[in-house]
This record gives structure tokens, sequence and C-alpha cells, in this order.
């Protein structure tokens, strides 16, 4: 069985899991990424090992490195934990499949709204959980509006984007938003990027105007937007940037 059934199954499980069990929401001790764990995380990381661990080593956000194999598989188990927790419908996992250095497919789920996205070097598509047709993904319209995911850290872009009349949210599961990217007019990160954040949902932004470093990630499909919200952090003088 390949990666991308493995993940598929792996979430179904999680999905329903989420549904039907309680006291999900328990908090354990602080995870290998700085954040305290749920009893959710926790559980969907095993559901994840179980179905992946055959592929290579797993890299989480709850348990650091385990495993062996030449290959890496970096997941999220639960994107977007404190959504969760707070009852606000907007949480899902990452999963990616690193061979060689570079991420070769990906799986980004939304719990909250039954969906995957799906993709390698052949196929982007979404599937709903409990419908297996698959609806292919492609560039969309510019729309008006953007993510700027942990927007309440900034104080400079902020004022910056508000200047220009962007409009945009910070939603909460940057792996989930990355994902969007191919529909909404940009995503915006600031703050500390780690590689189980963003290795599934970053794989998802290939062919758009793309950024990252150790602090700012920016992704649009457009170049026009591109170019000036890549001026704005240029203005704040942040090293490496370009």
């Amino acid at each position: 069985m390949d990666f991308l059934q493995s993940c598929i199954m792996a979430n179904h499980e999680i999905y329903h899991l989420l549904k039907s069990e309680t006291n999900l929401k328990i908090e354990h001790q602080e995870g290998f990424g700085g954040d305290i764990s749920l009893e959710a995380d926790l559980k969907a990381e095993a559901v994840f090992i179980k179905y992946l661990q055959k592929f290579g080593r797993i890299y989480s956000e709850e348990s650091g490195m385990s495993g062996s194999g030449d290959d890496v598989v970096i997941i999220d188990p639960i994107d977007g934990s404190k959504n969760f927790a707070s009852n606000i419908p907007y949480f899902g996992s990452s999963a990616a499949l690193k061979k060689g250095g570079e991420v070769v497919c990906a799986v980004v789920a939304n719990f909250a709204a039954g969906y995957m996205r799906i993709k390698d070097k052949n196929r982007f598509e979404r599937r709903f959980f409990g419908d297996k047709t698959a609806q292919k993904i492609t560039l969309t319209p510019l729309c008006g509006m953007g993510i700027f995911e942990k927007s309440y850290q900034s104080e400079k872009l902020v004022s910056s984007l508000s200047q220009e009349e962007f409009k945009y949210r910070s939603l909460g599961a940057l792996a989930l938003s990355l994902s969007l990217a191919y529909e909404v007019d940009f995503v915006l990160f600031e703050g500390c990027v780690r590689e189980f954040d963003i290795a599934g949902g970053w794989y998802m932004c290939e062919g758009l105007f793309r950024f990252k470093n150790d602090k700012f990630l920016l992704v649009s499909k457009d170049k026009g937007i591109f170019d000036k919200i890549s001026n704005f952090i240029k203005e704040q003088s942040v090293d490496g940037f370009f």
C-alpha cells in the first residue's frame, strides 16, 4: 500500500475518533514543538505512526523524531489543536513524505469541514470523508480575501496591510491555510516557522509565488499581491529576505 493511501486510511480513523470519543481535550505535558499536547494530539499521533512508520522515520510535533529509515514522514497530528479545544471549526492534520530532502507527496485533512487535500506529482485533489469521488484543485480567480496566520503577533505588517486595504482572516491552523493557497489571494505567516507545521501545506503551494525563512512565510497566486506584501516585509529590514 502506498503512502497516500495509508494517509487516507489514517485520516479516516482519526476523523471518526474525533467524532466518537470523549475526553479528547484533556491536557498532557508539553510536546516536542513546545505546545501542550491534548489527548486528541496523542491519539492522532498514535494512529499516524501505526499507518506510516513503515515509510520511514516519523517527525512529529508531539514526540519529535522516532523510528528508522532513510525517508522521513513529517506529521502534525492535529493542526489547530487550540481551535479543536475551543470548538472552533477549523482543525485537521498534515502528513508529508520527504525523500532525499524533498517532500514528494502530502495529505492535509480538514476534520471540521470533512475533507482531505491530496497531492503528489500526478494529482492535486480534494476528497470528502465518506466519498471516494476526487475533485481536482485548480487556481481560482482573486476573491479579495487572504489568510494572515498569527496576525495577533504582528504590529507593522497589520498596519501596512490595513493601509493598503488588504482583507484577511487569521484562522489558526497553518497547514490547512496553506492548502487553501490556490483559492485565497494570499497566505501570510509571521512567527517561528516549524517544519511539521508547514511541510504538507507548503508542498501544496507549488507553482505559486512563495517565500519562507525562519520568521516569515508568504504565498500568493498573484505576483502583484506577492510583490506588495514582500515589500512590506522588506521595510522591516528582515535579514535574509530574498
